[in-house]
C-alpha cells in the first residue's frame, strides 16, 4: 500500500507531537464508517520488528507522496533525519516536502529567495538552495509547549489542516468543512449509542480489568525477562566484541531498566573505553575466498592532523555500500560522502594527506587512485605499470606513500616482461608526472616525513636506509642496517623526525623499535605484536595490534593499555601524528575509532606537577608535596585545568601529623602541624595572622585530617581530645565535639562543607553533624556499624544525605543520613585499597580498588545498594607499602577523579544517563533480526539510540 505521507522527526525531541499530528491527519476529515482515508508514515509505530532500521525506512520513504518535516534544532543535527532528508531530494522533489514547526526557528527571505540561514535554526543546512518559493510550513512552536493535542484546540486543528490538504488533494478550507460535517454525523449516531453501551459497560468492565490487569503483569515479566537476557548476553561480549555489548547493554536499558541492565551499561563503559566510535560492524565470521594479498581485506587510514579516517573492507558493512571507499569526519563526528571506487581482492595502499582533504588508493592491476575527499571526486589515475599482464603475485604494489602535503607517491612495482625486478618510482600527484624512477634493488619500505621533507626507503634485506629529497630530487645513502634480523617480520616506520622503526615480532623473536639513524635498539616487546602504527610527534609511543585486541605501548614497549578489542584478529592499524586518534579493522570486517584520551569515557587531566596518589588532601579540594625547604600546592579541578598550581609556603610537612586544607576559591589554605595552627596565602608564600598552638596528642597508625567549612572561615580536625571547630581568624575553638568519647575519630566532610561525619574506628560507632552557619554544629545521626575490625576510610555524599565506610577487611557499610537505616553492608569484590566516594548526586557510591595486577573502580547503587560492577582503569605502577597507588576523589556534576601511582589524573562520570548518551555516540546501529527475534520476539521495542 502506497503512503500518502511520510513523518521525519527527531526521536529525543519530538516523539509525541509527532504522534499526535500522525493522529490528527489521520482523523481529520475521516468518515465515522470508513477507515482513515489517507496513510502518514512515523517508524516508531508503522515498522514492524525489523533488524534493518534504514533499509524498511528508505522503503517507506519510496512508497510515500510527500514529505513531512517535523522541523527542530534537534531533528536538523539528527544523521538520520539527514539521511531521510537527502534521499527525498535525491529521489524526489522539494515541492512535496511540508513543514512543521515544533521547536527552534524558521526564517524565509523573499529577496534571496531562500530561507535566512542566519536567524534559521530549525532546519538542515541541506535545504540551503533547495526551494525556489516558500514552502508550506506550519507553526507548531506553542501547540507543543501548551501540549494541547487535539483536533478540538484551534492552533492545533488549523496547522494538522494545513498539512492534511495536500494530501487530500483539497484546499485546505473546503477540508475544514469537511470534517466539521463529519462530526456532526458521528455525534448523532453516539448519542443514540451511548444508552446501549452504557448497559454494557458495568459486564465489560469487570472482565476486562481483570484481563487487563493479568496482561500488563505478563508483559512486565516479559520485559523485566527480555531485559536481563540482553544484559546477560552483554556481559558476555564484553571482552571480545564490545562493539555488540554496547548494543545489547542500552537494547537492555531501553526494554527495562534493571540491576542487570545497569551492571551492562558499566561493563559496557569500561570494554568501550577507548573507542570513539564503531564505524562498521563485522560479518562475525572470515571470508571464504582469499585475495591476491591474501586474506580479505579490511583498510584503514587516518590523516595526520587527525580530522579524517577512511576505510575499506571486503566484507561487513551495509549491503549497499560494498566497494566504496567510506571517509569519517574525525572533528564533525559525521560520516562524508563514499568514495565509488574499487581496490584489489585483498586490498592495497590507502594513504591520506596530512590535512585529510587528499586521498590516495591502490586499484586493481598497478594502478593508483589520486581523490578530492570534500568533493567525492577522482583527481587522476597514476598507472604505475600495466598489471593486467603480469602474474596474479605481482599484479599489486609492493610498497607506497604519499607525503603529507599530497604532492609526491612513491611506490615499488613489477613490470611485464622482468618480473624478477622491482621498481621504485617516485610521481608529481598534482600532474602524474613521473620525477623519479629506478630499481629498487631489495624489498623495500616506504614513508615520507610528516613534514614531507624527505622520502625514506628501508631495505629490508640488509642494505641500510636511504632518501629522498623533494627540493633537490637525490637519492643519499644511510649506511647499512644494523645486525638486525629482519626475516619474516612486519616493518612499520614512524613518520616522524627521527628514523624509528618498528620489526615486528615472529615466532622466534620478539618485537624491536629501533632507531636506525643512531643505529641503537630503544625497546624489544614483552609479548606478541602484529600490525602497527609509530606516531610522528617523537612521543616514543606505539600502537599495535595482539591478536584481536589494538594496545597502546609506552617507549619501552611496555605497561600497554588495552584501546579495544575485536571479535576477529586485527587486519590494519593507522594513526594520527599525535597519537591520539588510531583506527583499526578486523578479519571480519569491523572498522572502530579510538581515542587514546579517552575519547569522552574518560579525560586525562592536565598534570604539570606529576603529582601522585597519596599527595592529594582528605577533602580531595588540594594536593601538595613537601620538600626540605618548604611545600608545594596545587589545587584539583576536573575541568580542563585539572591539577592547577597555587604557590608555595616556606613551611615543610610531615606524612601523618601533618593536614592541610584550602579555601574553596584557594587564596588561603591553613595548615596544621603537630597541634600548630599556622593560614597562609600560597600565591605570595606569606603567613596570614599568627599561628596557634594546641595540646596535641595523635596515634602514628592515623591520618590527621583537616576541613575548611562553607564559610571558608571556621575549619574542623580531630585527635584524642575530641573534634574541635575553630575560627581561623582568632583560633579560637568554638565548639568540640565528642569530649569524653576517646580515641581519634575518623572525619569526613560533605561536598558543600556543611555535613561532619565521625567513625569510631575500633567499634564503628558512626556519629553525623549539619553545620548551622551560626558556629555550631547539630547533631542529625547517630548510629553504628557491625563489629568489625578497624574503619580506614569514610565518606559523606555532596549534601550529607548519605554516609559509607569502609573497613580493613574490605566490608562496606552504606547510611541513609534522614533515616539512620543501614543501606548495605557489603564485602568490596577487589580489596586492597580504602578509598570510597559518592557522585554528585549520590546515587552512585565508587570504591577504588588496586591489586598486583590491575586498579581500578567498583560502583553500588547507593539506593538501594546493588552492585554496579566494575571498571579497570589499567596495571598500576609500582609504588611502595606507605604509598596508595590509586586515589579517588568526588568531582563536580557527575564527575570522579582518579589519581595513580605513574601521575595520571583521570575524571570520569557516574550518570547512568550520561553512560547512555556516550554508548549511543559510539554505536547506534539496531539489532540485527536474528538478535531482535530472538530476545524480543513480540515485543515492540524502539531502537534505543533513535534520535
Amino acid at each position: 500500500m502506497d503512503r500518502d505521507g511520510f513523518i521525519s522527526y527527531s526521536h529525543l525531541r519530538d516523539r509525541e507531537l509527532a504522534q499526535a499530528l500522525q493522529r490528527g491527519m489521520h482523523e481529520l476529515a475521516r468518515p465515522w464508517t470508513r477507515r482513515q482515508q489517507i496513510s502518514v508514515f512515523r517508524d516508531t509505530t508503522s515498522l514492524s520488528a525489523n533488524h534493518d532500521l534504514w533499509s524498511s525506512i528508505l522503503g517507506e520513504l519510496e512508497r510515500s507522496r510527500y514529505f513531512i518535516y517535523l522541523a527542530s534544532p534537534e531533528a536538523a543535527a539528527s544523521r538520520w533525519v539527514q539521511k531521510e532528508i537527502q534521499f527525498w531530494l535525491d529521489n524526489r522533489s522539494p515541492e512535496r516536502i511540508l513543514i512543521a514547526v515544533g521547536s527552534g526557528t524558521v526564517h524565509w527571505d523573499p529577496s534571496a529567495g531562500d530561507f535566512d540561514w542566519s536567524r534559521t535554526t530549525a532546519l538542515p543546512r541541506m535545504l540551503e538552495g533547495v526551494f525556489r518559493a516558500e514552502p508550506l510550513w506550519v507553526d507548531l512552536v506553542e501547540v507543543r509547549t501548551s501540549q494541547k493535542y487535539s483536533l478540538r484546540q484551534p492552533e492545533f486543528r488549523s496547522a494538522v489542516a494545513a498539512l492534511a490538504a495536500p494530501l487530500h488533494g483539497r484546499d485546505k478550507d473546503e477540508l475544514d468543512s469537511e470534517d466539521i460535517r463529519q462530526r456532526r454525523i458521528a455525534l448523532r449516531l453516539l448519542r443514540g449509542a451511548v444508552t446501549v453501551l452504557s448497559l454494557l459497560l458495568a459486564t465489560s468492565l469487570a472482565v476486562g480489568g481483570y484481563a487487563w490487569k493479568m496482561r500488563g503483569e505478563a508483559l512486565d515479566r516479559a520485559l523485566v525477562s527480555a531485559s536481563q537476557a540482553l544484559a546477560a548476553h552483554s556481559m558476555e561480549l564484553a571482552d571480545t566484541d564490545p562493539r555488540r555489548a554496547a548494543q545489547f547493554a542500552l537494547y537492555a536499558d531501553e526494554v527495562e531498566p534493571t540491576g542487570e541492565s545497569a551492571r551492562a551499561l558499566t561493563r559496557a563503559m569500561d570494554a568501550n573505553s577507548g573507542v570513539a566510535r564503531h564505524l562498521q560492524g563485522g560479518l562475525g565470521a572470515a571470508a571464504s575466498y582469499s585475495g591476491s594479498g591474501g586474506d580479505a581485506a579490511t583498510q584503514v587510514a587516518v590523516s595526520g592532523d587527525g580530522s579524517t579516517l577512511a576505510y575499506f573492507s571486503d566484507l561487513g558493512g551495509d549491503a549497499g555500500r560494498d566497494r566504496e571507499v567510506h571517509v569519517y569526519d574525525i572533528r564533525e563526528g559525521r560520516e562524508m560522502k563514499d568514495l565509488r571506487t574499487q581496490w584489489p581482492l585483498g586490498g592495497g595502499a590507502l594513504e591520506l594527506s596530512a590535512d585529510g582533504r587528499t586521498l590516495m588508493l591502490e586499484t586493481s592491476y598497478n594502478r593508483m587512485e589520486v581523490w578530492d575527499v570534500r568533493r567525492a571526486k577522482l583527481l587522476r589515475t597514476i598507472t604505475a605499470s600495466e598489471g593486467r599482464e603480469l602474474a596474479q603475485a605481482h599484479r599489486r604494489l609492493h610498497a607506497y606513500a604519499m607525503s603529507g602535503d599530497a604532492r609526491w607517491i612513491a611506490a615499488t612495482y613489477r613490470t611485464p616482461g622482468d618480473e624478477d625486478t622491482l621498481w621504485l618510482t617516485v610521481w608529481n600527484a598534482h600532474t602524474g608526472e613521473r620525477v623519479d624512477h629506478r630499481r629498487a634493488g631489495g624489498d623495500l619500505r616506504l614513508s615520507f616525513t610528516a613534514d614531507s621533507r624527505l622520502l625514506r626507503a628501508l631495505d629490508t634485506s640488509g642494505a641500510g636506509l636511504s632518501t629522498w629529497d623533494p627540493r633537490t630530487r637525490q637519492w643519499k645513502n644511510a649506511g647499512p642496517l644494523p645486525d638486525i634480523p629482519i626475516a619474516d617480520r612486519s616493518v612499520t616506520l614512524s613518520a616522524g623526525a627521527t628514523g624509528t622503526v618498528l620489526f615486528g615480532s615472529t615466532d622466534r623473536a620478539a618485537a624491536e623499535l629501533w632507531d636506525l639513524r643512531a643505529g641503537k635498539r630503544l625497546a624489544t616487546a614483552t609479548g606478541s605484536l602484529g600490525h602497527a602504527a609509530l606516531p610522528a610527534d617523537a612521543s616514543g609511543s606505539v600502537v599495535a595490534a595482539r591478536g584481536k585486541q589494538v594496545a597502546l605501548f609506552d617507549s619501552t614497549l611496555r605497561r600497554p593499555r588495552t584501546l579495544g578489542s575485536f571479535a576477529w584478529p586485527v587486519k590494519s592499524v593507522a594513526v594520527s601524528n599525535d597519537g591520539r586518534w588510531v583506527a583499526a579493522g578486523s578479519g571480519d570486517g569491523a572498522v572502530s575509532l579510538f581515542a587514546a584520551d579517552g575519547a569522552g569515557f574518560q579525560r586525562t587531566l592536565p598534570n604539570e606537577g606529576r603529582l601522585k596518589a597519596g599527595e592529594l588532601a582528605a577533602d580531595g579540594r588540594i594536593a601538595y608535596r613537601p620538600g626540605p625547604e618548604g611545600t608545594e600546592l596545587w589545587a584539583v579541578s576536573d575541568r580542563e585545568s585539572g591539577l592547577r598550581r597555587l604557590g608555595r609556603i616556606p613551611r615543610p610537612m610531615r606524612a601523618h601529623d601533618t593536614a592541610v586544607a584550602a579555601t574553596s576559591d584557594g587564596s588561603r589554605v591553613t595548615v596544621v602541624d603537630e597541634g600548630v595552627f599556622s593560614t597562609w596565602d600560597p600565591r605570595t608564600g606569606k603567613p596570614v595572622g599568627e599561628e596557634k598552638s594546641f595540646d596535641y596528642r595523635f596515634g602514628p597508625d592515623q591520618g590527621l585530617r583537616l576541613f575548611y567549612l562553607a564559610d571558608d572561615i571556621h575549619v574542623v580536625s580531630a585527635w584524642d581530645s575530641g573534634i574541635h571547630l575553630i575560627d581561623t581568624r582568632t583560633w579560637s575553638v568554638k565548639q568540640t565535639l565528642l569530649p569524653e568519647e576517646g580515641p581519634y575519630q575518623l572525619l569526613a566532610m560533605s561536598g558543600d562543607r556543611r555535613t561532619l561525619a565521625a567513625v569510631e574506628s575500633a567499634v564503628g560507632a558512626v556519629q553525623v553533624w549539619r553545620w548551622s552557619g551560626e558556629e555550631r554544629f547539630e547533631e542529625v545521626m547517630t548510629g553504628g556499624t557491625p563489629p568489625s575490625s578497624r574503619n580506614l576510610r569514610v565518606a559523606v555524599s555532596h549534601r550529607g544525605e548519605k554516609l559509607a565506610s569502609v573497613d580493613s577487611d574490605g566490608r562496606i557499610s552504606l547510611f541513609d543520613v534522614g533515616s539512620g537505616r543501614a543501606v548495605l553492608s557489603s564485602v568490596v569484590e577487589e580489596p586492597g585499597l580504602p578509598e570510597v566516594v559518592f557522585s554528585r548526586d549520590a546515587r552512585t557510591l565508587a570504591h577504588a580498588f588496586s591489586t598486583d595486577t590491575r586498579s581500578g573502580l567498583e560502583f553500588w547503587d547507593a539506593g538501594s545498594g546493588e552492585h554496579r560492577g566494575e571498571w579497570v582503569l589499567g596495571a598500576p605502577a609500582p609504588s611502595s607499602a606507605e604509598e596508595p597507588s590509586l586515589q579517588v576523589v568526588p568531582g563536580s556534576d557527575s564527575e570522579v577523579l582518579t589519581l595513580d601511582s605513574a601521575g595520571t589524573l583521570l575524571s570520569r562520570s557516574l550518570d547512568i544517563s550520561g553512560w547512555r548518551a556516550k554508548l549511543c555516540r559510539i554505536v547506534d546501529d539496531p539489532l540485527s533480526k536474528a538478535d531482535y527475534d530472538r530476545y524480543l520476539s513480540g515485543l515492540a521495542v524502539d531502537a534505543p539510540c533513535r534520535a
